[in-house]
């Protein structure tokens, strides 16, 4: 990856990171074990937190749905010790991870009982896309964007802190290159099969990777590729989504204003194209979220600022929801469905109202709830994960 495909406002991230080499700092360097400063709370609410990148406003934005309404939470915005490029939260809600981009770090955050977070503190030295936790707890797979790797850090369950990843734990993808397609903030590159016997990891016009993954291990094993159709060198979208059911493969493309939609093989994991793949979206898809029942599809057009919503048939084919396209903020870039499974989050990296959501209404329609600012603008909001 060169210096001139990476984003200007990675850039100044390097340089920071530069500075710290110089004093003997960054570097792909991984504690033996690191610990958290706070306990947590295993919360079982329903809570969502948002990544905000700008720099007067960095930080972590709470809130609750809690009595059906859109709350935040106390002591919101929380103090990024790390950049929130990429947020994952364990199945158990008691810890939040924050993947700081080319800043090369992962902060972690214990999560009280209430939802509130506790002091942040770096836990590995990383430079994450995106972060995902397997269903055991017990995994933190991400892919890093300088050396274009995946790696899997075993978490530490009693104090969340992460463990250096063994030489199995870490895959290199070539021809990735994650920095250079996501210009207004970051989509979901990676996504563990919810059986846990598969990681995807998405790396725009070079293809859709597929590995295998040891839940008792940590071991990651590169087993093929998928190319999109679309390869004229243009941004081919980083998001990527699964059902719960492990059928179906879903990946936004910008080249065609579509989604691409892949079968599962349950006997290997390999993924193969559904007929009338690419369906049509709006302008810049850039985000994509499968509803729990596996009955709808929604899609954020970052360049159109709306949701595309879809019901997901039997055989993997998308059809368009009645209103469908429903209106956003400026830029949305990131998508995600509370835990009562009531309300779809949208995060907007433009605009003054950084979060906004929405009730699944009849035939999978979405229906605006509230809307709420995640700091003082602008706050680029770009990333969010809701308790599990």
């Amino acid at each position: 990856m060169s210096f001139r495909q990476i984003p200007s406002r990675w850039l100044r991230a390097l340089a920071f990171c530069g500075a710290c080499l110089l004093l003997g700092g960054c570097g792909q360097f991984f504690p033996p074990l690191s610990t958290s400063s706070g306990s947590s709370g295993s919360s079982s609410g329903d809570y969502l937190y948002v990544g905000n990148l700008e720099g007067g406003n960095l930080g972590i934005a709470g809130f609750t749905f809690a009595n059906s309404t859109l709350t935040s939470l106390s002591g919101s915005p929380y103090t990024a010790v790390a950049a929130p490029y990429a947020l994952a939260i364990t199945p158990d809600n008691s810890y939040l991870y924050v993947g700081g981009g080319v800043t090369e770090s992962i902060a972690e955050y214990p999560i009280s009982s209430t939802g509130t977070l506790g002091s942040g503190s770096v836990v590995a030295s990383f430079s994450p896309a995106t972060l995902e936790v397997d269903t055991t707890g017990t995994w933190l797979i991400g892919i890093d964007v300088l050396y274009n790797e995946v790696y899997a850090f075993q978490i530490d369950t009693s104090t969340g802190g992460l463990s250096q990843p063994l030489s199995s734990s870490v895959v290199t993808l070539p021809n990735c290159d994650i920095a250079d397609d996501v210009p207004g903030g970051l989509a979901p590159g990676l996504v563990i099969a919810p059986d846990d016997n598969y990681v995807y990891a998405s790396c725009g016009t070079a293809g859709i990777y597929v590995l295998t993954f040891d839940s008792s291990t940590g071991a990651l094993t590169e087993t093929g590729q998928v190319r999109p159709a679309a390869t004229d060198g243009a941004d081919s979208g980083l998001a990527i989504a699964t059902t719960s059911s492990a059928s179906y493969l879903l990946a936004p493309e910008t080249v065609t204003n579509g989604v691409r939609v892949f079968s599962i093989s349950s006997t290997d994991g390999q993924i193969s194209q559904v007929s009338g793949s690419p369906f049509s979206t709006g302008s810049g898809p850039d985000a994509v979220l499968v509803d729990s029942t596996d009955s709808y599809v929604y899609v954020a057009n970052r360049a159109a600022g709306t949701i595309s919503g879809f019901t997901l048939g039997s055989d993997g084919a998308l059809t368009a929801i009645s209103g469908s396209p429903f209106a956003t903020g400026a830029l949305p870039v990131a998508l995600v469905e509370d835990n009562s499974h009531t309300y779809v989050a949208a995060i907007c990296y433009g605009g003054n109202a950084d979060l906004e959501t929405y009730t699944i209404g009849t035939a999978g329609a979405l229906v605006s709830f509230k809307n709420s600012s995640t700091g003082t603008d602008p706050t680029q909001a770009s990333s969010a994960v809701a308790t599990p």
